[in-house]
């Protein structure tokens, strides 16, 4: 009799789930050019943000779940006009291997609050009648999905996935709004994405990317769009890896009744990517690491609907070390590619992250980031804009295996 507690004991810690679960929180500072919706008094403001986050794994013979909170509070011009806005992420994700190299999987994740838009406004009537413009925007993002992994057969790897995508202001507007209001539609529809690789060689691998969605917005235009993308993927040394896709867009378009309204309905044109891979001579283990991608794709904007192709360009640096230090800088182009009202706009981007250990669970990061943003709908000359942050990042792990 004595021995039953401790039996019992070891049945349930048998049949009890493994876990792990870590937790840590980012407290930062930026200063910034106002964003294009604030009415700010001053030509550079200063933020202050901190972001918990909470995160679970539980772990079974055949199944994983995984749970990820993490609210960020952010006091905009902490000094001058405070207001806090809080934005919330959720992360959801199961997994159950039903056989060898068979695995099913459902996930959810949503993005959910006050949210700091840059590039439109948002109307709001006062007491008075008049209308304001608020500096956030009651918002959501959120991706459900399900879908299965096949890797059971030899050096191929079969993944597909669906599920729906909602995108934008909870109170979205149902009317054209002028170009001065720049209040963007709200999205909804669903998504479906099919990869298969195989590896043809130790270094070259051969695959096929489909994606397709329909996108519906709340000004009642919609898209359907397909891509289907054959891949090349070789690694001409083990430290230097070359990507290549290419392939075809094809779809429909009803535009919403506007002033930029596009005359052709029906989409098509190729579009591809290209990238390049290759360490960087510095020090005796070459831990950095140079990164070279072009794209032509579709680009779909938000504000009109339309739908363009785009070219895009970035050149990156990344450099990684012990105990999650870490650094990276890139620098990104893009110019749109029509003929329609959207020919000039584009932009070029320069942004840093730096992330360095003080102890076991803490480190120092800083970012910054230079914009140079060119869209008729805002302006028709440039708009620069730039911010600078530094922080303290806390973390902490714990569980059983």
């Amino acid at each position: 009799m004595a021995m039953l507690p401790a039996l019992m004991t070891s049945l349930v810690l048998a049949t009890t789930p493994a876990m792990r679960y870590s937790s840590a929180v980012r407290t930062e500072t930026f200063v910034r050019t106002p964003n294009l919706t604030e009415r700010a008094d001053s030509d550079v403001l200063q933020d202050f943000v901190i972001t918990p986050r909470g995160e679970v794994i539980l772990y079974a013979p055949r199944m994983e779940v995984k749970a990820i909170l993490e609210p960020q509070l952010m006091m905009r011009r902490a000094f001058t006009q405070p207001t806090l806005e809080v934005l919330t992420f959720l992360f959801l994700r199961g997994e159950y291997q039903l056989t060898r190299g068979f695995k099913v999987w459902a996930m959810e994740s949503m993005t959910y609050g006050s949210f700091p838009f840059e590039d439109f406004r948002v109307p709001a009537p006062t007491i008075e009648g008049d209308v304001r413009l608020l500096d956030a925007s009651q918002y959501v993002y959120s991706e459900s999905m399900v879908g299965f992994d096949v890797t059971s057969i030899r050096r191929t790897y079969i993944g597909v996935m669906g599920g729906l995508v909602v995108n934008g202001l909870l109170d979205a507007p149902e009317n054209v709004r002028p170009r001065g209001d720049r209040v963007t539609p709200s999205q909804i529809g669903p998504e479906v994405r099919a990869l298969v690789f195989h590896s043809a060689t130790r270094r070259l691998v051969l695959g096929m990317h489909v994606y397709a969605r329909e996108v519906n917005f709340s000004t009642d235009a919609r898209l359907s769009l397909l891509q289907a993308m054959p891949v090349l993927q070789y690694k001409f040394h083990p430290l230097i890896e070359g990507r290549l896709e290419a392939g075809v867009a094809v779809g429909e378009r009803r535009p919403q009744d506007t002033p930029y309204r596009h005359s052709t309905e029906s989409i098509l044109h190729p579009t591809g990517e290209a990238s390049l891979s290759v360490p960087v001579p510095v020090g005796f283990h070459w831990p950095v690491k140079a990164k070279l991608t072009a794209r032509y794709v579709p680009f779909v904007n938000a504000f009109t609907t339309d739908v363009f192709p785009r070219t895009e360009g970035a050149f990156g640096f990344e450099w990684k070390g012990r105990r999650k230090a870490q650094v990276n800088v890139e620098l990104s182009a893009a110019q749109a590619r029509t003929d329609g009202f959207h020919r000039r706009d584009g932009e070029e981007r320069l942004s840093f992250k730096v992330q360095w250990p003080v102890t076991r669970s803490s480190a120092v990061v800083a970012s910054g980031r230079l914009l140079r943003l060119r869209e008729f709908l805002i302006d028709d000359d440039p708009i620069y804009k730039w911010f600078a942050g530094v922080g303290l990042v806390i973390r902490q792990e714990n569980g059983r295996l």
